[in-house]
Order: structure tokens, then C-alpha cells, then sequence
């Protein structure tokens, strides 16, 4: 019969003491009631069967719980209080018979009975575990196990271990009826262990039903009696899995080091290259100028006019020029020699008059150091309205280092110079 109480009321108990057989299941309250007594509880037997065990959950300790010696909590909504990391177990320490049968109990936490050091009978049947908890495995007094009606396939070999290691001192009961065991080769092991432990089963000559590897039902026993037939390929099929994997290992290192070993040559060019890429990155010099600008007197219009401002205000680079730049004061073959070294490219616009400049040779003389001392990058020569005979012939010993372009009056030319200014050389 169930009963409700909408407000939990507070109790008091006479003769407290004399007390051993409490059952409030299945009562419906919002909230447990304070019981107070003159002498302490001493009740051995509690049910709280159907009774919500989330009242519980902030709870520590209740004082008519401290020595209770069987505890049923069946159908109490247990999994809840777990699900939000609490633990309700904790509040029988001295249960010695313990019933959370029907929770839909799916897993416990390792630490879960920590504190049930005396608990010898355990009682989880009709829940959702898939695997007997590693939680019993610290109850060094568990004489009896039932995980009954639950989605057990197999009992792993760390539990089998604990089982024999219980019952080569003792009796020990376990009861597994209603579960979903598995007869495969996975489960080989277990078969084989159910039939040679000593741990005392609940079904007569361990017979339970099992699934086969096709999906077939049969039961642990005939397939115990028949073992090699129906494991006897397990091992093969274990080597052939093996074989599987040696092979695809193989294959997996042999074509990458047959690849590396035919193209090691190659590989060893490429992170040369790179490498060395790398390293004159990091120890690149740092430029005072962008560009060092070689021009005649017949060119300085074009060049401060149109070549200046865009390279200067689009491009945002810096440029060298001899009657803008140059030191007052310093010796005209240091400061060329100083603005050459101190630049990062040059570019040269030739003409008739520039060929024939006193001072040309000598700038051409210092920018062909610069650039065998691999400082400077990249050399550009402008023919803007002049044939490429008016090339110095000085130019001529660095040929394959110039950058020439014809220049035309469009945006092919200043193209023609972006690329050959913003693009890497090596």
C-alpha cells in the first residue's frame, strides 16, 4: 500500500532503543522527517523500498541509519543521486546486507562503498550495468554478489581474479541469471573460467544462455562441452590479425623509405635550400635604404617627378639619392661607397649622358661589389627612352643579375618593377 505525506512532520519515538524493524516503503514524502529519541537508535532492518533517495543526497550522515545491518533500497532512484556525484551508501556504514536491486543503475563510481566496510551481501540485480563494478572489489568482506537481470556480457579478467582470490578463503556466492552474455572468441577466457573457478553460481551447472558469434542462442554449458569447436579458430583468427598488421606496417615504413632513399638527393637539396633560406632570414642585414637610385642630369626630372613619388609614397620604400642623401661634407667616392653598401637594391636609369659620366664606373664598380658579397639583392636598369645599347658596359660583367626593363609609359612597366622589387631572390 502506498502511503503520501505532502509535509514531513517531526517524530518522536519512545523506547527508541528496542527498535530493530523499520518499513517505510514506498511512502511518498517531499521531505524526510526528523525522528529524535531519549536513547539511541538501534534499528538492524530498514526498508525505504519506492522512497526517493534524492531527499538524501545533501545529507552526511542520518542518525537512525548508524546501525543498520540490512538496508533495502529498492526502486529508490538511486542512479539520480549518482548522476549529480552524490552517494547515499555512505549513510549506512554498518549495512551488512545491502538491496539497490531496480535503480537503473548503469555504472558506480570506484569509491562508492567506501565507507560500507562491513558489507557481505550486495544485491544489484534488474539494473543496466554492463560490467560488475570495480567498487565491490574493496569490500573485503563480501560473501555474496547478485547481479541478476542486468547487460553483462563477460567478467573481466581483474574481477575474475578478485573473484578466485574471495573464494579460495571462503564461500563466495554470484549470482549472474538474465544477463547478456556473450559464447565468442572475446569471451573465450570467461567461459572457460566459469566452469573451473570455485565461486558458487546461482544456476544449476552453470548453465546460462548466451549469444554466438553468428548471432545464435545457446548456453555456456554446451558450449563449454564443446569448446574447440566452437573457439578452436580464435587463435588462427588472432595470428591472421596479427599478419594483418605486420603487413600493413610494412607498407606503411617500406614506400615511405623507398621514397626517401630514391629521392634522398633530392630531399638533401631541398632542406639545404630551405635551411639556408631560413638562416639568411635570421641574419639578414638591415638595410638603411630600400633602393639606390643611379641616374644622369638628363633623367632627374623623371625620376623625382614620376619614379620617386610612387615608389616612395605607394610603395613606401626608401631611396637613395646622391643630391638629396648624401652627407655634406664626405668625400663623393665614400659616400657612394657608403649609400651602395647601405642599400638594398639599385636601380639604374641609363642614358647616353650617364654612360659617359665621370662617376658612373665607380657606382657601377660599387654596387658589383655589394652584390658579390651577396648584400645587395636586386639590380634593375630603366631604359626609359633609350635603347639597350646605352647599357653600360661595365653593367655587362653582372648581366645575369640585372633586371631590364624597356620602359613604357603604362602599368606594364611599373609592374615590370613591383616583381622584380618585392620578389624574393636566392
Amino acid at each position: 500500500m502506498t502511503s503520501y505525506i505532502e509535509y514531513a512532520v517531526n517524530m518522536f519515538v519512545m523506547h527508541s532503543d528496542s527498535l530493530r524493524y523499520v518499513d517505510l516503503s514506498y511512502f511518498k514524502i517531499a521531505k524526510f522527517p526528523e525522528i529524535y529519541s531519549v536513547t539511541p537508535f538501534n534499528i538492524k532492518y530498514f526498508d525505504l523500498s519506492g522512497f526517493n533517495s534524492m531527499l538524501f543526497i545533501h545529507k552526511s550522515s542520518v542518525h537512525i541509519f548508524q546501525n543498520v545491518e540490512t538496508a533495502i533500497l529498492k526502486d529508490a532512484r538511486i542512479d539520480e543521486t549518482i548522476k549529480q556525484n552524490g552517494n547515499i551508501f555512505k549513510l549506512f556504514p554498518t549495512v551488512e546486507k545491502f538491496d539497490i536491486s531496480y535503480n537503473t543503475l548503469w555504472y558506480l563510481n570506484e569509491d562508492s562503498f567506501l565507507i560500507n566496510t562491513k558489507l557481505k551481501n550486495l544485491n544489484m540485480a534488474n539494473n543496466l550495468l554492463s560490467a560488475i563494478p570495480n567498487a565491490v572489489m574493496s569490500l573485503s568482506h563480501l560473501n555474496t554478489l547478485d547481479i541478476r537481470y542486468n547487460r553483462i556480457q563477460t567478467i573481466d579478467e581483474t574481477v575474475r581474479a578478485w573473484l578466485d582470490a574471495k573464494s579460495e578463503s571462503e564461500n563466495f556466492y554470484l549470482f549472474i541469471k538474465g544477463n547478456s552474455l556473450k559464447c565468442t572468441c572475446e569471451t573465450a577466457n570467461f567461459i572457460e573460467w566459469l566452469f573451473q573457478t570455485k565461486v558458487i553460481f546461482d544456476q544449476q551447472k552453470k548453465k546460462y544462455n548466451c549469444i554466438l558469434t553468428n548471432g545464435t542462442e545457446a548456453n555456456t554449458l554446451s558450449v563449454y562441452k564443446r569448446f574447440h569447436d566452437h573457439f578452436g579458430e580464435c587463435n588462427n583468427k588472432k595470428w591472421l590479425r596479427i599478419g594483418i598488421v605486420l603487413l600493413a606496417s610494412f607498407v606503411i615504413f617500406t614506400i615511405p623509405f623507398a621514397i626517401i632513399y630514391n629521392f634522398r638527393w633530392k630531399i638533401k637539396y631541398w632542406i639545404y635550400i630551405n635551411f639556408r633560406k631560413v638562416v639568411e632570414h635570421r641574419l639578414e642585414k638591415k638595410f638603411k635604404y630600400d633602393i639606390y637610385l643611379a641616374y644622369a642630369d638628363d633623367k632627374i626630372q623623371w625620376a623625382r617627378e614620376v619614379l620617386l613619388p610612387r615608389i616612395e609614397c605607394s610603395w613606401n620604400m626608401t631611396v637613395c639619392l646622391e643630391d638629396r642623401d648624401f652627407s655634406v661634407g664626405m668625400a663623393k667616392t665614400d659616400a657612394i661607397a657608403s649609400a651602395a653598401a647601405e642599400s638594398k637594391h639599385a636601380i639604374f636609369i641609363i642614358s647616353e649622358i650617364y654612360q659617359h659620366d665621370a662617376w658612373s664606373k665607380y657606382e657601377i664598380e660599387r654596387i658589383e661589389y655589394e652584390k658579390c658579397s651577396n648584400y645587395m639583392q636586386k639590380i634593375v636598369v630603366i631604359a626609359k627612352d633609350e635603347s639597350i645599347s646605352c647599357i653600360p658596359s661595365e653593367l655587362k660583367n653582372i648581366l645575369q643579375h640585372l633586371t631590364v626593363i624597356e620602359w613604357t609609359d603604362d602599368e606594364t612597366a611599373w609592374d615590370k618593377l613591383r616583381m622584380a622589387l618585392f620578389t624574393e631572390s636566392y
